[in-house]
C-alpha cells in the first residue's frame, strides 16, 4: 500500500501536491491512499494513523510550516515501520536534502522539483523493479555517509496531470487549490519561484474551463489557483475569467494577480462578474524604490494605483493586497508610507507579512550584507536587520495584529471608514496608536470574544478620540460602531455603550408586518426575501444620524435581521409597503 500525506497549517487547507501525484501514479499503482493531517494535531496520534495503514511506501510533502514536524515523524515511522520506504518531497526537503539524507533517521529518497514523473518511476523501481532509484531524474538518495544526486528532471508537461480531485463533494468545508501553470516570469529576491530555469508552461484553456466548472458544479465554496501571474498571458486570463464569470453557482475563485498588467477590459470583467465570484491577492510588498530595487520588484506604482482604485471602487470583487515588512533598505517611516499609500487603495484585506529568507533566494545569500539576523529553523523569518532593530519588528507585529483584528475581519468596516475617511488621517498612525494601546493594556497575545473587541475599539476611541474625530462626532462614531456590532452577530452580553434601538421605527415596523398579515417570507421594497418569523424575534432597528454607506450626515433609519445563513443583513428604512412574494 502507497500512502501519500502532508501536515497543513489548518484543518481547511488542501494539499494540491498530494492530489496531482495520486493521479498521476494511480493509472499505474491504483493503491494510493492519500491522508491530510494538520500541525495543530498530536504528532503521536498522526503516527498511529500512518501505522495502522501499515504503508510499503510513504510519501510526505514539507514546506516551511511543517518541515520539523514532518522529520520528527519520519523518525517516528523508522522506529516503528522499519519496513517502510520513506520519499520526502517539497521545497523546504528539497533546499535542505543534503543535510536532511545525513542524519541517523533520514528519509530514504528525497524529491528534488517536480515529482510527478519521478514518483512515478521511483515507485516502478521499488514495487516492480524496473530500474534502479539511482537512475532516476531529480532524486536525491540516501547511501551511506554522503547522499547521491541524481541530474535535474525535464519540466513536464501539465497536460498530462489527470483532474487532481475524485471526490469533490468531500471538499464542500475544505479550501481547495489548483494550478493552471507553472512557473514565474518575475525574479523576486526573497522567493524562490522565478528563479527556476523552465519557462512558464500552461495547462490547455479548454482543460482549465473544464476543471473549473467541475468545482462550480460540486458546490465548493473556494477555489484558490496558485498560479504565480494568473494574468500574465491576457488573454487567456480573460478567456478563463469571462467563462467563470458566466457561470451559475456561488464558488469563489482566489486569483494571484499583478496589477499593473490589468488593463480596462480585464477590470470591467471583473466588475461585471457577479458578487462573490472572485477575490483578487495583489502583491505590493513596498512603495519604497530602494526597496523594491533590492528585491528586482519595480513596477509602475501609478498604474497599479489605479487599477487597484477601478476595482475597490465598485465593490464587486474581494481585493487583498500584500506588503512585506524587512525589505532591503526599509525601515519604520518608509514602510508607514508603504502601509498608508496602500490603505488608501481602500482593499478589502491589507496582509502585512514579514520577511523570510528562504533558502536558495538571493536574498538570503546577502543577508551579511543587509545585516540581517533570522531564524535559523523554518520559517526563516528575519529578527532585524541595518534599517530594523527587534524593537522595530515587535512594534511592527503588534500593528499587524491590529490590523487583522480591526480591518481584514471586516467586522469594523463602516466605523473605520469614518474615522479614516480624510487624507490627512494617517491609518498607520491610527493602527499604530491602537497597537500601543494593545500593549499598555496587557491585551496582546490574549484571546478576544468578538464582542469584546467591539468593547475594546470603543474604550481606545474614548480616550484618544480629540485624534480621529471632533466631539460633534462622537454620536456618529457611536452609531456606527453600533451598526457594525449588531451587523458582525456579535453574541453574550450587549455591551452598554450601543446606541439604543428606535421605539417608533419599531412600532412602525410591527404595524406594517401585521397588515401583511402571516405568510413565511415578506419582501420590502428593494425585493429582499425575509423570513416573517425571524424577523418578528430578532430584528434590530436603529435609527442612525450618519449614512453608514457614504459617512454623510442624515437621519438614516435601518432594520437589521438574521438571514437563516451566514451574517445579518441591512435594509434601509422606511419600507413602503411590505408585500408578500406573490403579491
Amino acid at each position: 500500500m502507497i500512502l501519500l500525506t502532508t501536515l497543513n497549517s489548518k484543518y481547511i487547507h488542501t494539499s494540491l501536491a498530494l492530489y496531482s501525484l495520486r493521479a498521476y501514479c494511480r493509472r499505474e499503482f491504483d493503491g494510493i491512499e492519500v491522508k491530510e493531517f494538520n500541525i495543530n494535531q498530536d504528532l503521536s496520534w498522526i503516527l498511529g494513523e500512518i501505522y495502522k495503514s501499515r504503508p510499503q511506501i510513504l510519501g510526505i510533502s514539507t514546506n516551511i510550516w511543517n518541515i520539523i514536524p514532518s522529520l520528527e515523524l519520519v523518525e517516528w515511522v523508522k522506529k516503528v515501520l522499519p519496513e517502510t520506504k520513506i520519499i520526502l518531497g517539497g521545497p523546504e526537503a528539497a533546499a535542505d536534502s543534503d543535510r536532511i539524507l545525513r542524519s541517523a533517521e533520514a528519509p530514504d529518497y528525497i524529491i528534488i522539483g517536480e515529482g510527478e514523473e519521478t514518483l512515478l518511476e521511483l515507485l516502478r523501481a521499488l514495487i516492480k523493479g524496473k530500474g534502479s532509484p539511482a537512475e532516476i531524474k531529480g532524486l536525491a538518495l540516501k547511501h551511506g555517509e554522503k547522499p547521491i544526486f541524481t541530474p535535474p528532471r525535464p519540466p513536464l508537461a501539465l497536460e498530462t496531470i489527470p483532474f487532481p480531485y475524485d471526490n469533490l463533494p468531500a471538499f464542500r468545508n475544505r479550501l481547495v487549490y489548483y494550478e493552471s501553470s507553472r512557473g514565474c516570469p518575475f525574479h523576486c529576491a526573497y522567493c524562490l519561484s522565478g528563479w527556476e530555469k523552465s519557462q512558464i508552461r500552461y495547462l490547455p484553456t479548454e482543460r482549465v474551463k473544464e476543471d473549473l466548472a467541475k468545482f462550480i458544479e460540486a458546490g465548493i465554496p473556494t477555489v484558490k489557483l496558485i498560479d504565480r501571474t494568473f494574468n500574465i498571458h491576457r488573454q487567456r486570463a480573460l478567456e478563463i475569467m469571462e467563462f467563470l464569470a458566466t457561470r451559475e453557482g456561488k464558488t469563489e475563485f482566489h486569483l494571484e494577480m499583478v496589477g499593473e498588467l490589468m488593463d480596462e477590459e480585464m477590470i470591467s470583467l471583473l466588475n461585471q462578474a457577479p458578487p462573490g465570484r472572485f477575490r483578487v491577492e495583489i502583491g505590493v510588498q513596498s512603495t519604497y524604490e530602494p526597496a523594491l530595487a533590492a528585491v528586482n520588484r519595480r513596477y509602475n506604482l501609478e498604474r497599479l494605483k489605479t487599477n487597484c482604485l477601478a476595482l475597490t471602487r465598485e465593490k464587486k470583487v474581494t481585493v487583498h493586497l500584500d506588503l512585506i515588512a524587512g525589505l532591503p533598505f526599509e525601515g519604520v517611516d518608509s514602510f508607514a508610507h508603504s502601509f498608508d499609500w496602500t490603505f488608501r487603495l481602500n482593499p478589502d484585506e491589507l496582509q502585512v507579512g514579514f520577511l523570510k529568507l528562504l533558502k536558495g533566494s538571493p536574498l538570503r545569500e546577502k543577508a551579511e550584507e543587509y545585516g540581517y539576523l533570522y531564524t535559523e529553523i523554518p520559517p526563516y523569518e528575519i529578527l532585524e536587520s541595518t534599517w530594523l532593530s527587534y524593537q522595530d519588528l515587535l512594534y511592527l507585529k503588534m500593528v499587524e495584529e491590529m490590523v487583522g483584528k480591526f480591518f481584514n475581519s471586516g467586522h469594523f468596516h463602516h466605523t473605520l471608514a469614518f474615522i479614516l475617511k480624510d487624507e490627512d488621517t494617517s491609518p498607520w498612525r491610527f493602527f499604530s496608536t491602537l497597537a500601543g494601546y494593545w500593549e499598555e493594556k496587557g491585551l496582546a497575545q490574549m484571546g478576544h470574544k468578538q464582542s469584546v473587541l467591539f468593547d475594546h475599539l470603543w474604550n481606545f476611541l474614548e480616550l484618544t478620540s480629540s485624534q480621529w474625530y471632533s466631539p460633534e462626532e462622537k454620536e456618529k462614531v457611536r452609531d456606527l460602531l453600533t451598526f457594525d456590532y449588531y451587523l458582525s452577530g456579535a453574541g453574550g452580553e450587549v455591551p452598554a455603550w450601543l446606541s439604543p434601538q428606535s421605539k417608533p421605527w419599531r412600532e412602525k415596523v410591527k404595524a406594517g408586518l401585521k397588515q401583511a398579515g402571516d405568510p413565511e417570507l415578506i419582501c420590502f421594497n428593494q425585493d429582499q426575501e425575509i423570513r416573517s418569523s425571524e424577523l418578528r424575534r430578532r430584528m434590530i432597528i436603529l435609527d442612525l444620524s450618519i449614512n453608514p454607506e457614504t459617512c454623510e450626515e442624515e437621519p438614516f433609519p435601518v432594520l437589521i435581521f438574521p438571514p437563516a445563513q451566514g451574517h445579518p443583513s441591512w435594509t434601509k428604512l422606511p419600507l413602503g409597503k411590505i408585500r408578500t412574494p406573490e403579491s
